[in-house]
Protein backbone atom coordinates (compact mmCIF):
# COMPACT_ATOMS: atom_id res chain seq x y z
CA UNK A 1 0.00 0.00 0.00
CA UNK A 2 2.42 2.20 0.63
CA UNK A 3 4.42 2.14 -2.70
CA UNK A 4 1.38 2.54 -4.51
CA UNK A 5 0.57 5.57 -2.43
CA UNK A 6 3.77 7.26 -3.44
CA UNK A 7 3.22 5.94 -7.02
CA UNK A 8 -0.34 7.56 -7.04
CA UNK A 9 1.00 10.76 -4.79
CA UNK A 10 3.78 10.91 -7.57
CA UNK A 11 1.75 11.10 -10.68
CA UNK A 12 -0.35 13.57 -9.19
CA UNK A 13 2.47 15.92 -8.60
CA UNK A 14 3.35 15.14 -12.06
CA UNK A 15 0.28 16.37 -13.63
CA UNK A 16 -0.67 19.16 -10.99
CA UNK A 17 1.20 21.95 -12.91
CA UNK A 18 -0.14 20.55 -16.08
CA UNK A 19 -4.09 21.04 -14.76
CA UNK A 20 -3.13 24.42 -13.53
CA UNK A 21 -2.19 25.64 -16.59
CA UNK A 22 -5.07 24.21 -18.06
CA UNK A 23 -7.49 25.36 -15.62
CA UNK A 24 -6.00 29.20 -15.57
CA UNK A 25 -5.56 29.09 -19.74
CA UNK A 26 -9.08 27.62 -20.30
CA UNK A 27 -11.47 26.06 -17.19
CA UNK A 28 -11.73 29.31 -16.07
CA UNK A 29 -12.01 31.57 -19.16
CA UNK A 30 -14.38 29.39 -20.26
CA UNK A 31 -17.03 28.90 -17.46
CA UNK A 32 -16.40 33.33 -16.99
CA UNK A 33 -17.65 33.47 -20.40
CA UNK A 34 -20.29 31.52 -20.08
CA UNK A 35 -21.68 33.54 -16.85
CA UNK A 36 -20.83 36.42 -18.31
CA UNK A 37 -22.93 35.67 -21.15
CA UNK A 38 -26.00 36.15 -18.76
CA UNK A 39 -25.21 39.66 -17.50
CA UNK A 40 -25.00 43.20 -18.58
CA UNK A 41 -21.50 43.71 -18.99
CA UNK A 42 -19.79 47.03 -21.01
CA UNK A 43 -16.12 47.30 -21.51
CA UNK A 44 -16.23 51.30 -21.28
CA UNK A 45 -17.90 50.90 -17.80
CA UNK A 46 -15.79 48.22 -15.99
CA UNK A 47 -16.61 50.55 -12.64
CA UNK A 48 -20.28 49.25 -13.29
CA UNK A 49 -19.43 45.26 -13.07
CA UNK A 50 -21.45 42.20 -14.29
CA UNK A 51 -25.02 42.56 -13.55
CA UNK A 52 -27.28 39.61 -13.84
CA UNK A 53 -29.78 39.59 -16.56
CA UNK A 54 -30.88 36.32 -17.18
CA UNK A 55 -31.43 34.92 -20.83
CA UNK A 56 -31.56 38.61 -21.85
CA UNK A 57 -28.77 38.35 -24.27
CA UNK A 58 -30.06 35.04 -25.88
CA UNK A 59 -33.20 36.34 -26.38
CA UNK A 60 -31.71 39.59 -28.08
CA UNK A 61 -29.89 36.84 -30.07
CA UNK A 62 -32.83 34.94 -31.18
CA UNK A 63 -34.42 38.14 -32.27
CA UNK A 64 -31.74 39.69 -34.09
CA UNK A 65 -31.82 39.72 -38.16
CA UNK A 66 -27.90 40.33 -37.99
CA UNK A 67 -26.95 37.72 -36.00
CA UNK A 68 -29.15 34.86 -38.10
CA UNK A 69 -27.37 36.50 -41.14
CA UNK A 70 -24.19 36.05 -39.83
CA UNK A 71 -24.99 32.70 -39.10
CA UNK A 72 -26.09 31.99 -42.88
CA UNK A 73 -22.75 33.32 -44.00
CA UNK A 74 -20.79 31.59 -41.53
CA UNK A 75 -22.20 28.13 -42.73
CA UNK A 76 -22.00 29.07 -46.28
CA UNK A 77 -18.35 30.45 -45.77
CA UNK A 78 -17.17 27.31 -43.54
CA UNK A 79 -18.65 24.74 -45.64
CA UNK A 80 -17.72 26.12 -49.15
CA UNK A 81 -14.21 26.61 -47.86
CA UNK A 82 -13.50 23.25 -46.56
CA UNK A 83 -15.51 21.62 -49.46
CA UNK A 84 -13.51 22.92 -51.79
CA UNK A 85 -10.35 22.83 -49.90
CA UNK A 86 -10.81 19.00 -49.33
CA UNK A 87 -11.39 19.09 -53.26
CA UNK A 88 -8.91 20.21 -54.08
CA UNK A 89 -6.21 18.80 -51.56
CA UNK A 90 -7.16 15.19 -52.17
CA UNK A 91 -7.00 15.66 -55.94
CA UNK A 92 -3.46 17.34 -55.82
CA UNK A 93 -2.48 14.95 -52.76
CA UNK A 94 -3.79 11.77 -55.29
CA UNK A 95 -1.52 13.67 -58.11
CA UNK A 96 1.89 14.14 -55.94
CA UNK A 97 1.42 10.73 -54.63
CA UNK A 98 2.24 9.54 -57.84
CA UNK A 99 6.17 9.33 -59.41
CA UNK A 100 5.55 12.21 -61.59
CA UNK A 101 8.90 14.99 -62.35
CA UNK A 102 9.87 17.71 -60.16
CA UNK A 103 7.44 15.91 -57.28
CA UNK A 104 9.48 17.35 -54.87
CA UNK A 105 10.09 20.60 -55.88
CA UNK A 106 5.81 20.80 -56.42
CA UNK A 107 4.95 19.88 -53.23
CA UNK A 108 7.44 22.60 -52.19
CA UNK A 109 5.50 25.12 -54.36
CA UNK A 110 1.97 24.17 -53.14
CA UNK A 111 3.25 25.58 -49.52
CA UNK A 112 3.66 28.75 -50.19
CA UNK A 113 -0.12 30.49 -49.58
CA UNK A 114 0.20 28.40 -46.15
CA UNK A 115 3.22 29.89 -45.05
CA UNK A 116 2.28 33.40 -46.47
CA UNK A 117 0.37 35.65 -43.85
CA UNK A 118 -3.02 36.24 -43.90
CA UNK A 119 -2.54 40.01 -43.53
CA UNK A 120 -0.83 39.70 -46.64
CA UNK A 121 -3.29 37.33 -48.44
CA UNK A 122 -5.93 40.20 -47.43
CA UNK A 123 -3.50 42.45 -48.97
CA UNK A 124 -2.90 40.70 -52.18
CA UNK A 125 -6.27 39.84 -52.25
CA UNK A 126 -7.83 43.53 -52.17
CA UNK A 127 -5.29 44.30 -55.46
CA UNK A 128 -5.98 41.51 -57.22
CA UNK A 129 -9.95 42.08 -57.23
CA UNK A 130 -9.89 45.77 -56.89
CA UNK A 131 -12.73 46.80 -59.18
CA UNK A 132 -10.71 49.72 -61.17
CA UNK A 133 -7.18 48.47 -62.09
CA UNK A 134 -7.56 44.54 -60.39
CA UNK A 135 -5.22 42.38 -62.20
CA UNK A 136 -8.71 39.56 -61.97
CA UNK A 137 -10.92 42.27 -63.74
CA UNK A 138 -8.22 42.95 -66.65
CA UNK A 139 -7.62 39.46 -67.32
CA UNK A 140 -10.90 38.42 -67.75
CA UNK A 141 -11.92 41.55 -69.74
CA UNK A 142 -8.86 41.12 -71.66
CA UNK A 143 -10.24 37.36 -72.33
CA UNK A 144 -13.52 38.65 -73.41
CA UNK A 145 -15.32 36.81 -69.98
CA UNK A 146 -16.49 40.03 -69.14
CA UNK A 147 -17.54 43.25 -70.49
CA UNK A 148 -16.75 45.57 -67.64
CA UNK A 149 -14.83 45.67 -64.71
CA UNK A 150 -16.61 43.76 -61.57
CA UNK A 151 -16.61 45.11 -58.13
CA UNK A 152 -15.65 41.95 -56.34
CA UNK A 153 -14.78 43.52 -53.35
CA UNK A 154 -17.85 45.59 -53.48
CA UNK A 155 -20.43 43.97 -54.08
CA UNK A 156 -22.78 41.62 -52.11
CA UNK A 157 -23.58 39.30 -54.47
CA UNK A 158 -19.66 38.31 -55.50
CA UNK A 159 -17.98 39.29 -51.82
CA UNK A 160 -18.35 36.31 -50.57
CA UNK A 161 -17.25 34.02 -53.09
CA UNK A 162 -14.52 36.18 -53.31
CA UNK A 163 -13.48 35.71 -50.26
CA UNK A 164 -14.54 31.76 -50.43
CA UNK A 165 -11.40 32.21 -53.19
CA UNK A 166 -9.13 33.96 -51.28
CA UNK A 167 -9.63 31.93 -48.28
CA UNK A 168 -9.24 28.48 -50.22
CA UNK A 169 -6.00 29.63 -51.50
CA UNK A 170 -4.13 30.47 -47.66
CA UNK A 171 -5.54 27.38 -46.64
CA UNK A 172 -5.79 24.24 -48.73
CA UNK A 173 -2.11 23.43 -48.12
CA UNK A 174 -3.09 22.00 -44.61
CA UNK A 175 -5.41 19.89 -46.13
CA UNK A 176 -2.85 18.82 -49.25
CA UNK A 177 -0.35 18.19 -46.49
CA UNK A 178 -1.93 15.57 -44.52
CA UNK A 179 -4.11 13.63 -46.86
CA UNK A 180 -0.69 13.14 -48.74
CA UNK A 181 0.93 11.95 -45.66
CA UNK A 182 -2.19 9.64 -45.15
CA UNK A 183 -2.07 8.85 -48.96
CA UNK A 184 1.40 7.00 -48.64
CA UNK A 185 0.19 5.05 -45.36
CA UNK A 186 -1.50 2.90 -47.55
CA UNK A 187 0.10 -0.55 -48.28
CA UNK A 188 1.37 -1.23 -51.17
CA UNK A 189 0.57 -4.91 -51.14
CA UNK A 190 -3.17 -3.91 -50.96
CA UNK A 191 -2.80 -1.97 -54.46
CA UNK A 192 -0.81 -4.47 -55.93
CA UNK A 193 -3.43 -7.11 -55.17
CA UNK A 194 -5.91 -5.19 -56.47
CA UNK A 195 -4.15 -4.79 -59.85
CA UNK A 196 -3.68 -8.54 -59.70
CA UNK A 197 -7.04 -9.01 -59.38
CA UNK A 198 -7.83 -6.64 -62.80
CA UNK A 199 -9.03 -3.54 -60.36
CA UNK A 200 -9.27 -0.56 -62.36
CA UNK A 201 -7.95 2.56 -60.96
CA UNK A 202 -11.79 3.95 -59.92
CA UNK A 203 -12.13 0.42 -58.21
CA UNK A 204 -8.68 0.79 -56.33
CA UNK A 205 -9.67 4.11 -55.34
CA UNK A 206 -13.32 3.60 -54.03
CA UNK A 207 -12.05 0.32 -52.29
CA UNK A 208 -8.73 0.83 -51.09
CA UNK A 209 -7.65 4.10 -50.86
CA UNK A 210 -10.92 5.69 -49.44
CA UNK A 211 -11.39 3.09 -46.57
CA UNK A 212 -7.80 3.67 -46.26
CA UNK A 213 -8.25 7.26 -45.94
CA UNK A 214 -11.68 7.18 -43.89
CA UNK A 215 -10.25 8.45 -40.64
CA UNK A 216 -7.94 10.68 -41.85
CA UNK A 217 -10.21 12.67 -43.90
CA UNK A 218 -13.03 13.25 -41.30
CA UNK A 219 -9.90 14.24 -38.61
CA UNK A 220 -8.35 16.60 -41.06
CA UNK A 221 -12.02 18.00 -42.42
CA UNK A 222 -13.39 18.27 -38.88
CA UNK A 223 -9.83 20.24 -37.78
CA UNK A 224 -10.88 22.51 -40.74
CA UNK A 225 -14.29 23.26 -39.90
CA UNK A 226 -13.54 24.13 -36.21
CA UNK A 227 -10.91 26.44 -37.89
CA UNK A 228 -12.91 28.10 -40.20
CA UNK A 229 -15.32 29.33 -38.14
CA UNK A 230 -12.99 31.43 -36.26
CA UNK A 231 -10.82 32.56 -38.85
CA UNK A 232 -11.75 36.21 -39.19
CA UNK A 233 -8.31 37.77 -40.72
CA UNK A 234 -9.02 37.62 -44.77
CA UNK A 235 -12.70 38.76 -44.25
CA UNK A 236 -11.75 41.38 -41.44
CA UNK A 237 -8.66 42.84 -43.22
CA UNK A 238 -10.72 42.74 -46.46
CA UNK A 239 -14.18 43.71 -46.09
CA UNK A 240 -14.66 43.98 -42.33
CA UNK A 241 -17.93 42.22 -43.26
CA UNK A 242 -19.43 44.19 -45.87
CA UNK A 243 -20.87 45.26 -47.94
CA UNK A 244 -24.27 45.18 -46.18
CA UNK A 245 -23.22 42.09 -43.96
CA UNK A 246 -22.57 40.02 -46.93
CA UNK A 247 -19.65 38.62 -45.64
CA UNK A 248 -20.19 39.20 -42.05
CA UNK A 249 -19.32 35.84 -40.13
CA UNK A 250 -19.44 34.47 -36.31
CA UNK A 251 -15.63 36.38 -35.44
CA UNK A 252 -16.90 39.51 -37.30
CA UNK A 253 -20.22 39.50 -35.13
CA UNK A 254 -18.46 38.52 -31.98
CA UNK A 255 -15.41 41.24 -32.55
CA UNK A 256 -18.08 43.98 -33.64
CA UNK A 257 -20.30 43.52 -30.52
CA UNK A 258 -17.29 43.03 -27.78
CA UNK A 259 -14.65 45.81 -29.41
CA UNK A 260 -16.64 48.35 -31.50
CA UNK A 261 -19.87 48.44 -29.09
CA UNK A 262 -17.92 46.87 -26.04
CA UNK A 263 -20.93 45.06 -24.78
CA UNK A 264 -18.96 41.99 -23.53
CA UNK A 265 -22.39 40.57 -22.31
CA UNK A 266 -23.64 39.76 -25.71
CA UNK A 267 -20.55 39.11 -27.10
CA UNK A 268 -20.09 36.01 -24.54
CA UNK A 269 -23.64 34.82 -25.66
CA UNK A 270 -22.76 34.82 -29.28
CA UNK A 271 -19.65 32.77 -28.21
CA UNK A 272 -21.86 30.18 -26.11
CA UNK A 273 -23.91 29.57 -29.10
CA UNK A 274 -20.94 29.17 -31.17
CA UNK A 275 -19.39 26.79 -28.89
CA UNK A 276 -22.89 24.54 -28.61
CA UNK A 277 -23.33 24.60 -32.14
CA UNK A 278 -19.91 23.35 -32.59
CA UNK A 279 -20.00 20.62 -29.86
CA UNK A 280 -23.24 19.36 -31.76
CA UNK A 281 -21.93 19.57 -35.13
CA UNK A 282 -18.62 17.45 -34.09
CA UNK A 283 -20.59 14.94 -32.34
CA UNK A 284 -23.43 14.55 -34.72
CA UNK A 285 -20.01 14.60 -37.48
CA UNK A 286 -18.01 12.06 -35.93
CA UNK A 287 -21.01 9.42 -35.18
CA UNK A 288 -21.92 10.26 -39.05
CA UNK A 289 -18.49 10.04 -40.80
CA UNK A 290 -16.81 8.26 -38.15
CA UNK A 291 -19.28 5.20 -38.03
CA UNK A 292 -17.56 1.69 -39.22
CA UNK A 293 -19.03 -0.23 -41.12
Amino acid sequence: MGERLKSRTFAILLITPSLAIITLMMIYPLIDTIYTSFTRFFLIDPTGGKTFIGLKNYIHLAKSGIFWIGFKNTLVYVGGTVFIEFLLGFSLALLLNQEIKYRGTLRGLFMLPWITPSVVVALLTRWLFNSHFGAVNATLKGLGLIDSFKGWIIEPLLAMPTMLMATVWKMFPFMLVVLLAGLQTIPEEQMEAARVDGANAVQRFLHITLPNMREIIMIVTLLEFIWMFQYITVIWATTKGGPIYATTTFPVLIYRAAFKDYNLGYAASMGVFWLGFLLLFCVFYVRVVGEKE
